[in-house]
């Protein structure tokens, strides 16, 4: 039975607010309430009282919080969770629009592309889960929300906290865990180690109800149910409505085969075959089985070699389906995961690629045939990274120690076209002409390989870049959504997703990174959860379409969210299959010791830092529509989201732990706010800016060294300001121009800072800031581990310099104080002192390096013909 009002009402007294209840389910009663916080509307589920006498609320919290850190466009995020009085809950955003099991009441059955598309995008949400190592146990309709055009997973790990916090005692609760229609044969059966299948055959059998209207297996009671789930086949989906394509048929029977060796060995792979049904094979008796995979294998082998032959001749194969094939690499030289962009570039023909190969203590760009399997080392370009291949396939650029390098591809003299500390990204822009991005992608410059010539402009934050000729503007990622930048007008414009309708001006943003406009119509890009999807692009009103998932498991990479993937001129696709490295855990590290992880989840931090106390973390991470700064508490591990912005910057805690200093961009305004985690008082505003889309606007905190003293910067323009946080609308004083990351030594008489003219850090006196020593060239953020002890890092390695307490000037050389190849560069300050004498930073994923690529011909006439279908249907 629900619990009663009153007393829940009176346990939640303070943070949330109940309005009426929405409904009950089998385990749990959810409100409409009102988060007191954060002054939202929230849906709070509670779990029915004999549930949480069984579980226990230490056990369900400690297993609930494994799903906190799932971040995925189509999986509805966890805001909070915890105990009150005797009732266990968890929060999350109150949608308006109706679940699937709505929609099925009132239509009963779908129209086969608005079923397969539900389905898609739920499988994409299954196979993010599952790869972060969570089995949802109860895909259902009513679990799946229809809001804004896309399908929502809920209630992720509900059914695992219950399974595993109480084991065989669910039965005294009269309830079990699934729901029989759509429960796998091994669930019904009480297994508990069930796997991605699991979920496969629950999608399996959602999919099957919205093309037929009922679940495959229905009866009178529960028992009738499952009785046919372990021995009944399922009706043929054709014979119930004969429009269903039969291999689309193919792939739902697949799903829902009683054996899970015998399903899709992922839910990506049942995306696949969803999505190009002709592709999925009826299940037949296993002799059948076999021979179609020797047939399978021949016509595979036989389209490869028509593919290569086809490049080989320089012939189109517009309308042929693409020829998926994988290159690999010489054992020594395998490419080499070295920067936040494409480790890789193709050429216009699609006919060969430059890669990075990491070698001892540097780099090296090889040379790799996609014809004939030939590699070589490029000469001259030891120590490059950034390999891009000019468009008419004739010069390669490439970034080698801060200079912008051009090379003949058959041979020849490199020249060196600029030095530049930061530089980030190269593109050609045209045969003779490249655009570079340095200063932490905010200076635009114009580089002309022939005349040697260099312009440049001041640009708003701008990576994973395309120049757009006809607008005479950058389409930028690497903030998590598309934006046009204008230089010459210096606007900043959003690229909006459309929820429907002709006139439809969007109000969504397109998340994801490395934009491409494509024939003036189409937009690729890498979504946040590893896809390459496509959609079509209205350019006067700047507004995307319908989003179509086309390539899953691209690896990215952390500060951007680029993804190893190219596109050459002729339509080939290449890309790297990986994890996905901005999905990291937070590590201590200490001379002499091992990396020692926090004892939280992993996640996509993007910004964070550790109070002075070690007992609470604050991290910044990527939300499903938009930044959450969440709080958590170092003895039990639970994060809660304690603010929520469309940007939420870097957030630094105060000396005594009390307070948080942060940039927040929201509502027509970019602000630098602080306030007291745990309070209801309003955030203190010190610095309130309109027009957040003027660059010079922007705000970043450095350092908060003391109660009564903030480094913050005017990141666009440099400037190092300080501000009274004590204070509502502080003064602000200029300290330094030309300058980032600064940080004032814990006794307050040295200034460290990054001089971007000089390209090198430096210390001075504070505040006389005179004399200035130099400390290293190319080092990225200082941090200071005492009075005298200064850390800077330099591609995954920290240096320590030696500060004379008298003067200020270094003392010897620096010297290696800890090296992590895993260490991943972030959005805000990648690393941040552990109080302790250490430091803490976001670790990736081990893998460092890809073995093989795998190439698609032909990729983009496909994509267009995948994206024209959708939006006519």
């Amino acid at each position: 039975m629900p619990p009663p009002p009153e007393r829940l009402a009176e346990a939640l007294t303070g943070r949330y607010a109940i309005e009426r209840e929405l409904g009950a389910g089998g385990m749990a009663t959810v409100y409409l309430a009102l988060d007191l916080r954060h002054g939202r509307q929230v849906a709070l589920k509670v779990l029915r009282p004999e549930l949480a006498a069984v579980i226990g609320a230490e056990r369900f919290l400690a297993e609930i919080k494994t799903t906190a850190a799932l971040a995925h466009p189509n999986i509805l995020p966890l805001h909070d969770s915890g105990a009150a009085d005797s009732f266990l809950f968890y929060v999350m955003p109150f949608m308006e629009g109706e679940s699937l099991r709505d929609r099925l009441n009132r239509e009963k059955q779908l129209p086969v592309a608005d079923a397969v598309r539900i389905a898609t995008e739920v499988a994409g949400a299954l196979d993010y889960a599952h790869r972060h190592g969570v089995i949802h146990r109860d895909i259902k309709p009513e679990n799946v929300l229809l809001h804004d055009g896309r399908a929502l997973v809920a209630d992720f790990g509900i059914a695992l906290a219950a399974s595993k916090a109480s084991g065989t005692r669910m039965t005294e609760t009269g309830m079990s865990l699934g729901t029989p229609h759509y429960m796998s044969p091994e669930q019904a059966m009480g297994d508990r180690d069930l796997d991605a299948r699991s979920d496969v055959y629950a999608l399996g059998a959602v999919t099957y109800e919205m093309l037929t209207g009922e679940p495959p297996f229905t009866g009178p009671t529960a028992q009738a149910i499952v009785a046919k789930v372990m021995s009944s086949r399922p009706e043929p989906v054709t014979t119930i409505r004969p429009t269903v394509p039969p291999g689309l048929e193919a792939a739902v029977l697949t799903a829902l085969q009683k054996l899970p060796a015998d399903r899709f060995a992922s839910a990506a792979a049942f995306a696949s075959a969803l999505t190009a049904p002709s592709a999925a094979a009826p299940a037949g008796t296993r002799e059948g089985v076999n021979r179609w995979k020797q047939l399978a294998a021949v016509l595979a082998l036989m389209v490869v070699a028509l593919a290569v032959l086809s490049i080989r001749m320089g012939l189109g194969t517009s309308d042929a389906a693409p020829a998926v094939f994988d290159v690999g690499f010489p054992d020594t030289a395998a490419m080499a995961f070295a920067t936040p962009q494409t480790g890789f570039s193709v050429s216009p023909g699609g006919d060969f690629l430059v890669y990075t190969v990491k070698q001892a203590d540097s780099t090296m760009l090889w040379y790799r045939s996609l014809v004939d399997g030939s590699a070589h080392p490029i000469p001259g370009t030891r120590g490059g990274t950034l390999p891009r291949v000019s468009p008419d396939g004739r010069r390669l650029a490439f970034l080698q120690f801060n200079r912008v390098l051009v090379t003949p591809l058959e041979g020849g003299q490199s020249r060196a076209l600029v030095d530049g500390h930061g530089i980030r990204m190269i593109e050609w822009v045209s045969p003779t002409r490249l655009m570079a991005t340095d200063d932490d992608d905010k200076l635009l410059r114009w580089l002309d390989p022939d005349a040697g010539q260099t312009s440049m402009s001041r640009i708003d934050y701008c990576n994973t870049v395309q120049w757009l000729d006809r607008e005479q503007a950058l389409l930028c990622g690497g903030t998590g959504y598309a934006y046009l930048i204008e230089p010459k007008a210096g606007t900043r414009r959003v690229v909006r997703a459309a929820a429907g309708g002709a006139n439809d001006t969007g109000s969504a943003v397109v998340a994801g990174s490395d934009f491409r406009l494509i024939s003036d119509r189409y937009l690729v890009y890498l979504s946040p959860d590893g896809d390459i999807r496509a959609t079509t692009y209205d350019r006067p009103r700047r507004v995307a379409g319908r989003s179509v998932t086309l390539v899953s498991g691209v690896r990215r990479e952390a500060f951007t969210g680029g993804g190893q993937w190219g596109l050459s001129g002729a339509g080939t696709l290449v890309y790297a299959l990986g994890p996905d490295a901005e999905i990291g855990r937070m590590v201590r590290a200490r001379p002499g010791a091992a990396a020692e992880p926090l004892p939280i989840e992993g996640g996509r931090f993007l910004r964070f830092d550790l109070s002075n106390d070690r007992r609470h973390f604050a991290a910044v991470l990527q939300g499903i529509d938009a930044h959450e700064l969440r709080i958590y508490d170092l003895a039990n591990g639970q994060g809660q989201v304690w603010l929520q912005a469309p940007f939420v910057g870097q957030p630094l805690w105060s000396p005594d732990g009390s307070q948080i200093l942060v940039d927040v961009t929201d509502g027509g305004r970019t602000a630098l706010v602080s306030g007291r985690p745990g309070s209801v008082r309003p955030l203190d505003t010190m610095l309130a800016i309109p027009q957040p889309n003027r660059s010079e606007f922007r705000v970043t905190p450095y350092d908060y060294p003391s109660d009564h003293l903030a480094f913050f910067t005017n990141f666009s323009n440099n400037l190092v300001l300080s501000v009274d946080p004590t204070r509502r609308a502080a003064p602000v004083d200029t300290l330094l121009r030309d300058a980032m990351f600064a940080t004032l030594s814990p006794d307050g008489r040295r200034l460290a800072y990054f001089a971007i003219s000089a390209g090198q850090l430096v210390v001075t006196p504070f505040p006389a800031r005179e004399p200035r020593f130099p400390i290293a060239p190319g080092g990225d953020e200082p941090l200071w581990l005492s009075s005298t002890s200064l850390l800077y890092w330099v591609d995954r390695t920290w240096y320590q310099v030696r500060i004379n307490p008298q003067t200020g000037e270094p003392v010897g050389r620096p010297e290696i104080w800890w090296t992590d190849p895993r260490f991943a560069d972030t959005l805000g300050l990648s690393h941040r002192p552990s109080h302790d004498g250490g430091i803490i930073y976001k670790q990736g994923p081990a893998q460092t390096s890809a073995p093989f690529l795998r190439v698609v011909p032909n990729w983009v006439a496909q994509m267009k013909r995948a994206v024209d279908q959708a939006n006519r249907q």
